[in-house]
């Protein structure tokens, strides 16, 4: 782990387990509950209007409760601007796909193949990474080591295709 991962770790575990809601909501729950038991002050006249306000008083603050949460919550944040590190992520893949695509196809060796396919890997955990901390030059870094590794090693296997098939 480096500096990165343990800042990371450090703001991860600054996070709330849960959230309250606030005093508020349970007293507005309160007083609906409130309202709906309250009796009228003519309990021979309109009972099927009290009845009917107290099922109303219920369930309005029933869905209260059930939106309160949704409106507690904070908005989702507008889609940022992509960083100028992420664009740089991606014009380097783009360079990386054109690249190998420009190396003539040859089938690795058996003990090049997991090589290759690890490097693959790493090059997706690492835009997976960029995903979470777009930021992050070291991600760029090792982004672009990866890829000069994965090309160079392309380029052997396709120098001893060359070679072998001469």
């Amino acid at each position: 782990m480096n500096e990165h991962d343990d800042a990371l770790s450090a703001r991860l575990r600054a996070l709330p387990r849960e959230m309250v809601p606030p005093a508020q909501a349970w007293e507005a729950v309160s007083r609906g509950l409130d309202a709906a038991a309250t009796p009228a002050p003519r309990p021979w006249r309109g009972r099927r209007r009290l009845l009917a306000g107290a099922g109303m008083a219920l369930a309005a603050t029933l869905a209260g409760v059930a939106v309160l949460p949704r409106l507690l919550s904070p908005l989702p944040a507008p889609e940022p601007e992509p960083s100028q590190l992420r664009v740089q992520a991606d014009a380097m893949a783009q360079q990386y796909r054109v690249a190998l695509q420009s190396l003539p196809a040859a089938a690795p060796a058996p003990e090049v193949a997991p090589a290759l396919a690890e490097l693959d890997r790493s090059a997706a955990e690492i835009h997976a990474a960029l995903d979470e901390s777009p930021g992050s030059a070291f991600l760029i870094g090792q982004l672009q080591r990866t890829y000069a590794k994965r090309l160079e090693l392309t380029r052997q296997v396709a120098r001893d295709a060359a070679f072998a098939s001469s």
